[in-house]
């Protein structure tokens, strides 16, 4: 069979050809998806383990397959994710969108994602999705994924105001540590709401800072504010997105605060694609994304904002060529790739 031709297109080619793709236009096929982070009034819970169980099957594992940076040898990662809207577009079909850190899917070809049902007698079970990918930001460290389902699930509701998230406030975090804990509940108090912290591949970022326990496999999960009103009902809504990559901090946790991670989420589904040509992006970001079928990488390798889009039969042998002559063009045949 000929192969079909890879091409690559430069970020002043993409400003071109994609402006209606990020303006949320018609116009070349895109069509913008929003994701409902609902303000409404909280549910409220005669008792704070009812709370919890309200909230804990938002939250879901993330286990990825994918290839390592060497780009042969097969890696598997874990982790968390929270849903955090519904769709029911005619064009992808009916289901959830799930917000998770970037570097839990990077790299990664195929995403399962497991959700949490928990029956009237308290009974646990849990259902795997294949999920999808709507797109992502390396340096805002948010993915978006999208499982179809005609299933009911339940939806985390956004924290509405940042400032009624305080120093010494209580939050819960909700997780997948080791990446075998799903659902895991840990408890703590806010030590700072925006903390300027390294992040291990990614840089310096301004995080929320607590103390309950975070561990590898939490990345992705859940930070929820929790509160009792003068009536000793309890209510929970998303604080952030907590993020296991800053490390070297030993008994203190960091989230990704609920205002950065929904402007990433709005952004990374107003410029997702329906031709299945692009992946979501934040404008202005500096990224690479790279449209891709189940069996070929999608990662952030290069700078600019820069698309590399191929057919489905591209073989990873053909995407590795591609990345090389790209990386020439742009640095000049004397750089070492």
């Amino acid at each position: 069979m000929k192969k079909k031709i890879v091409a690559v297109v430069s970020a002043c080619v993409l400003l071109v050809t994609l402006c209606v793709v990020a303006a949320g236009c018609g116009g070349c096929g895109a069509k913008t998806y929003t994701v409902e982070t609902s303000m409404a009034d909280l549910p409220k819970y005669s008792s704070y383990t009812d709370m919890i169980a309200s909230i804990r099957p938002s939250v879901v594992e993330v286990y990825c397959e994918g290839y390592d940076d060497s780009g042969t040898a097969i890696m598997t990662s874990a982790g968390a994710g929270v849903i955090v809207g519904k769709s029911d577009d005619s064009l992808i079909g009916d289901g959830y969108f799930i917000v998770t850190n970037h570097h839990v899917i990077e790299n990664c070809y195929s995403m399962i994602v497991n959700v949490l049902s928990i029956g009237e007698d308290g009974s646990e079970t849990t259902t795997a999705y294949n999920a999808q990918l709507i797109g992502g930001s390396h340096e805002r460290d948010i993915a978006v994924l999208y499982v179809k389902t005609t299933a009911t699930l339940t939806t985390a509701t956004w924290l509405a105001d940042g400032d009624e998230l305080q120093v010494g406030a209580e939050v819960v975090a909700i997780g997948n540590p080791t990446g075998t804990l799903g659902g895991t509940v840990t408890r703590g108090i806010v030590s700072a709401t925006s903390r300027k912290i390294n992040v291990e591949n990614i840089g310096s970022m301004d995080l929320i800072q607590m103390d309950a326990a975070i561990n590898s496999g939490n990345s992705g999960g859940g930070l929820f504010y929790t509160y009792e009103n003068a009536d000793g009902e309890w209510s929970a809504a998303l604080a952030g997105i907590v993020n296991s990559g800053a490390t070297g901090y030993d008994g203190l946790g960091f989230a990704i605060p609920a205002e950065d991670a929904v402007y990433a989420v709005e952004k990374l589904t107003e410029t997702y694609g329906t031709d299945d040509e692009l992946y979501g992006y934040v404008p202005g970001d500096v990224g690479l994304t790279i449209t891709a079928a189940v069996g070929n990488v999608y990662n952030s390798s290069l700078s600019g904002q820069e698309t590399i889009v191929y057919a489905d039969d591209t073989s990873n042998e053909d995407l590795d060529n591609a990345l090389d002559t790209y990386k020439e063009y742009q640095y000049g045949t004397s750089r070492q790739s």
